[in-house]
């Protein structure tokens, strides 16, 4: 027994040699095998396994580059309107100022002018870049700082690139926007230079000399703008942009990109140059090259290091793997001691490069969220806490410096940017006090300008509103100074609790306070109506462009008749929009395809019809055309061109409304010498309603008056209107001009405008606007 135990054990002990003797042989064969094969291929997996890393990370640099300037873009331009808005209506109060100051000591009206232009011809904004212009409402430029050389001319006529007479848009903004007000987009020359670039300009009436006054910031500041904004955020990437319009570069040598095209860079492109492995990208919208960069030593050294890693590892196991399993088992201890080792440190590598990362992560954050001027949190950080405090009773207040504008005025940008600092502080140490040092309650904000935010939480609506009543009146009971001038703040503030649109429910709110001369205005329900407006004008805005997407224009016809023998003589067309089987009217949709720039596009498609059944019908059609249509150049000259094109140009009648057909003579009188060359005819539509200017009549001369309906529904209850249209209709007899009559609703009104020798009727007495004739 104790002699088979020991041939067992020593049997083991052979084939335990045995087995570690061909493990030996196999771990030989195997350094053979990886001396021999391996080796190099490892050295190329390991650089080509950077080089993809280096990839990745340069198109996330890259990526996110883009994502943040998009995001930065929106914010620029909404940022320099306002701020355009502010010094275009600062200028405004410093010429009402003068002229108020001038006519109370009896200046002549021309000394009153000449005051205002010289304080607004210094008047500047945007580090010199702004500046404040005067036209006059007809188009004659009173004031430009920048282009004195244009001071005089009259540019009723300019046209900027897009072909827009930018004058005549300021004058519609000027005279019929709300308040007399708003933004203008065209492109005018950049200062000092011939290249033209676009310019959003916010313009106002000056009312007591019907001037226009107005400012602007060039596209190309903004852009500049956000670029310093971008890389400022990013300056601690090896990140660059390079303005493929401007060449102006934050690196000095990119000879690289020679011989690249546009197709390759919106595709992104890698590029590898002695120094630097290269990641570009094109930015089409802006026409903006982004790129990062990692250095060749950086790769270098992390290819060496992982190729040590993985060499320098593989070779000590081969050699002391051929010293026998015990040598074996002290390299593999060793082999786990230098793994565990370096993984360790590459853990400790990781979590310090993660702390980096996330002290980087903050202050990318704090710039994000951030409000420069005054260290308040910023509009952007407002809008996420009230989508983190969901669930919440939240209220939210406006808090506006009433009298900031003439503060401004008095100190400048700087003085202005000092006073806005110190009240953000008062502001938010009044709200700590007032909130009882739970400072969790509320939270303060600047939201631009001179309007800043507190926002509630967990309030009641009359303790938030007293709440901020006791702010204010600790805000307006402090002194402020600066350079020596003491003054003290007039506050107002306007409150909502509605999360779905709260900041322009508080805005609102404000304004209406302001207007009742309170210090607080909750928004209520009366208030409520702008918003049922603006939500209204959307969805018809929607259902506009889906019509024209779905052929949803559609004309209908109503006859026009002969009063002599009852027949229809022609149609007039009519618009009506078709969508989602529902019908709108002209009173629906017209105003707000007006607002959105969408009129032409509506009218055009509506004149293509109506030319369509005037060919293949061969009856005569009337069309109505507008102000707009008569001031667009492209307009008219399709109008032309699709006459020629279908040849009904004598079956057609365009019809102008009084009030718009002379308020531009000119315009009038050009496109009726034209179509009158081939054949078309001119009707003065809703005459009587508007100017009546019989003198137009002789000058311009068309072939139709249509005598407004409501007029002609007043003639069985007013002789006085009697005698106003039978004076009407003999004027167009002695001028050999046709009348007719709208609105014929009754049998008693057809006779009355029969006997009073009008030519022709309409209305739904004789017949209902039908889409088939």
């Amino acid at each position: 027994m104790a002699k088979d135990s020991v041939k067992s054990l020593v049997g083991k002990y052979e084939r335990g040699l045995y087995l570690l003797l061909g493990l030996v042989g196999l771990v030989g064969l195997f350094c053979i095998i990886y001396i021999m094969f391996f080796r190099h291929q490892i050295e190329d997996a390991v650089y080509t396994s950077v080089l993809n890393q280096s990839r990745t990370q340069l198109e996330n640099q890259v990526s996110q580059i883009i994502s943040l300037i998009e995001r930065e873009e929106q914010d620029g331009i909404n940022y320099f309107k306002s701020e355009v808005k502010q010094e275009v209506e600062n200028a405004w109060a410093v010429a009402q100022a003068i002229y108020l100051y001038g006519k109370a000591h009896h200046f002549r009206d021309s000394t009153i002018k000449e005051l205002i232009k010289q304080v607004l011809s210094k008047y500047s904004y945007f580090n010199g870049q702004g500046y404040i212009f005067i036209d006059s409402v007809k188009g004659t430029v009173i004031l430009n700082p920048k282009f004195p050389q244009i001071e005089g001319k009259n540019f009723w006529n300019w046209k900027d690139l897009k072909g827009q007479f930018v004058h005549r848009k300021f004058e519609e903004i000027a005279l019929y926007a709300p308040n007399n007000e708003g933004f203008v987009t065209y492109y005018w020359y950049l200062p000092g230079t011939k290249k033209p670039d676009e310019k959003i300009a916010f313009v106002k009436l000056f009312k007591p000399y019907n001037w226009i006054i107005g400012g602007g910031v060039y596209r190309s500041y903004i852009n500049d703008w956000v670029m310093h904004h971008v890389l400022t955020i990013s300056n601690s990437f090896n990140v660059f942009i390079l303005d493929n319009g401007k060449r102006i570069l934050r690196e000095k040598e990119y000879k690289f990109l020679k011989g690249l095209t546009l197709d390759q860079l919106k595709e992104g492109v890698l590029i590898k140059t002695p120094e630097k492995f290269y990641y570009l990208k094109y930015y089409p919208e802006w026409d903006w090259i982004v790129g990062a960069y990692i250095t060749g030593n950086e790769i270098l050294r992390k290819v060496f290091y992982l190729k040590e890693q993985f060499l320098s590892t593989a070779n000590r196991i081969v050699i002391f793997l051929t010293l026998g399993i015990f040598v074996l088992v002290v390299i593999v201890s060793g082999g786990l001691y230098h793994y565990y080792t370096n993984l360790v440190n590459a853990i400790k590598e990781l979590a310090a490069k993660r702390r980096d990362l996330l002290k980087m992560a903050r202050s990318l954050r704090i710039v994000a969220y951030k409000d420069e001027i005054t260290g308040l949190a910023n509009r952007r950080k407002f809008f996420e806490d009230l989508r983190n405090l969901e669930g919440h009773n939240l209220h939210f207040a406006i808090v506006n410096i009433r009298n900031f504008r003439d503060l401004n005025e008095l100190f400048g940008f700087e003085g202005g940017n000092r006073i806005l600092a110190e009240f953000a502080s008062t502001l938010r140490r009044v709200v700590k006090a007032r909130s009882k040092g739970d400072c969790k309650r509320c939270r303060v904000y600047r939201i631009r300008g001179d309007k800043f935010g507190v926002l509630g939480c967990d309030f009641n609506d009359s303790g938030f509103l007293d709440f901020i009543k006791k702010v204010i009146k600790n805000l307006e009971s402090k002194d402020f100074s600066y350079n020596n001038v003491n003054f003290k703040l007039d506050v107002v503030a306007g409150i909502s609790k509605n999360k779905d649109n709260m900041l322009i429910e508080a805005e609102i709110a404000e304004e209406e306070a302001k207007k009742r001369g309170l210090d607080a205005f909750m928004f209520d329900e009366d208030l409520n109506v702008i918003f049922k407006q603006l939500e209204e004008n959307i969805k018809v805005a929607t259902q506009l462009k889906k019509a024209l997407a779905e052929d949803g224009v559609v004309p209908v016809f109503q006859p026009i008749v002969d009063l002599k023998t009852g027949e229809p003589v022609k149609y007039e067309a009519l618009m009506r929009i078709k969508v989602d089987g529902e019908v709108l009217s002209p009173g629906v949709f017209l105003p707000v395809a007006k607002k959105i720039s969408i009129y032409r596009r509506l009218s055009r498609k509506m004149m293509e019809k109506a030319f369509e059944v005037a060919k293949e019908r061969g009856v005569r059609i009337s069309v109505n055309l507008s102000s707009e249509d008569l001031a667009g150049g492209s307009m008219v000259n399709w109008i032309l061109t699709a006459l020629k094109q279908y040849g009904i140009a004598d079956r057609i009648t365009f019809e102008v409304v009084e009030t718009e057909a002379f308020s531009d003579i000119k315009a009038l009188e050009n496109f009726y010498f034209k179509i009158k060359e081939i054949g078309a005819y001119l009707a003065i539509d809703d005459f009587g309603s508007g100017y009546s200017n019989f003198e137009y009549l002789a000058t311009v001369k068309p072939d139709f008056i249509k005598i407004d309906g409501s007029l002609i529904k007043k003639i069985p209850q007013s002789e006085e209107v009697e005698k106003l249209i039978r004076y009407i209709v003999a004027y167009c007899k002695d001028l050999n001009i046709k009348t007719v009559a709208e609105f014929i609703s009754s049998e008693e009104i057809l006779e009355k405008v029969k006997e009073l020798g009008i030519d022709y009727g309409q209305g739904f007495y004789l017949g209902k606007p039908v889409e088939e004739i």
